[in-house]
C-alpha cells in the first residue's frame, strides 16, 4: 500500500510542474540540455595588516627603549599585528550542480552558475531587488578586535648631556672670575650622540606643548609651525626605531558543509606569526599559531534535524528547486597577539531545502545567497 502510495504521489509531482531539476556531477558534467545552477558556497576572506620597523638606518636601535622609555620596544622582534579584517564573497559549490530544464518557468542564473531568480521576468527581478551591492562584503560593523601587542608608545626621556668646559686663570683673576673660559662637546661615543638625539627629541615635545598652549599664533601658523615639528621628529625617531613599514597579506577559508545537528563547531590553525620574522612557518622558533573557530548559529540546528528525518519528504520533491540558505555563524580568531570575532552568513552552516515543484516566484541575494522574495503563484 505504501509502494503505490509513493508512486502515485510521484506521478502527480512530476505532472504537476513544468520543468525538472537533476543533480549532475561535479563542476557540471553532463551530456543534458537545460540550464545549470550550483548551490551557494561562502567564500571568508581574512586580511591581516601587519607592521614591522626597517632598522637598517636606525644607528640609536639598541637605545631606543632605555632613553625614550618605550614600551614593548624589542629590536629583535619588530613584528606587531596592526589590523585583522574579514569580507565574504559568494561562489559556485563545485559539488552541488544542478541541471534545469526550464519548460514554461522563467530562469535567471549569473556567471557564477547562481540562482540570481526564478518565475521572474527581468525587470519584475529588477523592481524586486534591494539596492546594488558588491560580490564581496565586509563584516566590519559586526567585528571586534583586540591587539595585545600594541604599538610602542614615546614618552619623554630624563637625563642630560654632558658637556665639557675649560676654564683658563691668569695671574691676578679672582675666583669666579676667570681671563678664559671654552666650553665645547667632549668626543662623544655612540650612546653620547644617542643621547643628544633624544635630548633634542625631548626639545621638540616642549616646544609643541608651547604652541599648542600659546595664542601668539594664528590656527593656520599653529597647523605649520606643528607640522615641521612633527616631521623633525620622525627623522629623529627613525634612528632609534626605524621606518614603520606596513603590509597585508590575505588568507581564504572555506567551511566545511554542516551535514548534522552534531556539526557545530570548526577549528583549525590559519597561520602563525613571528615577533621576528612576520607571518612564518610552523617550525620557526617563535611561531604563535593564530586559530580559527567556526560556530554555527545553533538556531538552525532543529531545521537540518527536520531534514534528516522526513526522509519520505525528500524522495516525494525529488524533481525540485534545490537551495542552501545561509545560516549565520561566528568566526573567532585567537593568538597571544590578538583576539578577532565576527559574525557573517555562511552557505555551508544552513539547509538544504526543496522550492514546491509547482510555479512560484523567487529572488536571490547575489551577495549572500539569501532568499531575498518568495511568492507562490
Amino acid at each position: 500500500m505504501l509502494r503505490r502510495f509513493l508512486l502515485l504521489a510521484t506521478a502527480v509531482s512530476l505532472l504537476a510542474g513544468c520543468y525538472s531539476v537533476v543533480p549532475v556531477g561535479k563542476g557540471g558534467n553532463t551530456t543534458g540540455e537545460g540550464l545549470f545552477y550550483a548551490l551557494p558556497r561562502t567564500q571568508i576572506c581574512v586580511d591581516v595588516t601587519y607592521m614591522y620597523y626597517d632598522l637598517s638606518e636606525a644607528v640609536y636601535s639598541e637605545y631606543a627603549s632605555e632613553m625614550l622609555a618605550l614600551d614593548n620596544f624589542d629590536v629583535d622582534k619588530p613584528y606587531r599585528i596592526q589590523d585583522v579584517r574579514t569580507s565574504y564573497t559568494v561562489e559556485a559549490d563545485p559539488d552541488n550542480y544542478f541541471l534545469v530544464e526550464p519548460s514554461g518557468i522563467s530562469v535567471q542564473v549569473d556567471n557564477r552558475h547562481l540562482l540570481r531568480s526564478v518565475g521572474m521576468s527581468p525587470s519584475e527581478a529588477a523592481a524586486e531587488s534591494a539596492p546594488a551591492t558588491h560580490n564581496t562584503r565586509p563584516t566590519e560593523d559586526d567585528a571586534k578586535l583586540v591587539l595585545h601587542n600594541a604599538t610602542a608608545d614615546k614618552m619623554l626621556p630624563t637625563y642630560n648631556l654632558y658637556d665639557r668646559t675649560d676654564t683658563f686663570y691668569v695671574r691676578g683673576d679672582r675666583p669666579g672670575n676667570p681671563t678664559g673660559m671654552s666650553t665645547k662637546k667632549a668626543p662623544r661615543s655612540l650612546r653620547q650622540r644617542a643621547q643628544a638625539a633624544a635630548e633634542e627629541i625631548a626639545e621638540l615635545e616642549d616646544t609643541r606643548a608651547d604652541i599648542a598652549l600659546s595664542d601668539r599664533y594664528t590656527p593656520e601658523g599653529k597647523t605649520e609651525l606643528l607640522k615641521q615639528l612633527e616631521e623633525k621628529e620622525a627623522v629623529l625617531m627613525a634612528q632609534f626605531i626605524g621606518k614603520p613599514v606596513v603590509e597585508k597579506v590575505h588568507f581564504f577559508i572555506n567551511p566545511k558543509p554542516v551535514a548534522s545537528a552534531k556539526d557545530t563547531l570548526q577549528r583549525f590553525v590559519l597561520f602563525y606569526f613571528s615577533r621576528s620574522e612576520g607571518v612564518c612557518e610552523s617550525d620557526d622558533y617563535d611561531a604563535l599559531p593564530v586559530v580559527c573557530t567556526l560556530r554555527p548559529d545553533k538556531s538552525m540546528q532543529h531545521v537540518r534535524t527536520l531534514g534528516q528525518k522526513k526522509r519520505l519528504l525528500a524522495f516525494l520533491s525529488k524533481g525540485n528547486f534545490k537551495y542552501r540558505l545561509p545560516s549565520l555563524a561566528q568566526m573567532n580568531l585567537s593568538c597571544e597577539l590578538f583576539d578577532y570575532q565576527a559574525t557573517l552568513p555562511v552557505a555551508q552552516f544552513g539547509p538544504v531545502i526543496n522550492l514546491p515543484h509547482k510555479h512560484f516566484k523567487a529572488l536571490f541575494d547575489p551577495a549572500t545567497g539569501a532568499i531575498v522574495y518568495y511568492e507562490n503563484k
